[in-house]
């Protein structure tokens, strides 16, 4: 199997909503590793 390295990029255009102790940034960060941890299978890591 490949191994297949993954980077997580997350971005935000206004600073708008980043006081929030939970923000879109890291609700990106967790659907980026949701995903990555579902291709595991795949070589993903």
């Amino acid at each position: 199997m490949t191994r297949l390295r993954c980077a997580i990029y997350t971005r935000k255009s206004t600073e708008e909503g980043l006081e929030q102790e939970f923000n879109t940034l890291d609700a990106q960060r967790e659907a980026g590793e949701a995903f990555i941890a579902s291709q595991k299978h795949l070589g993903w890591e």
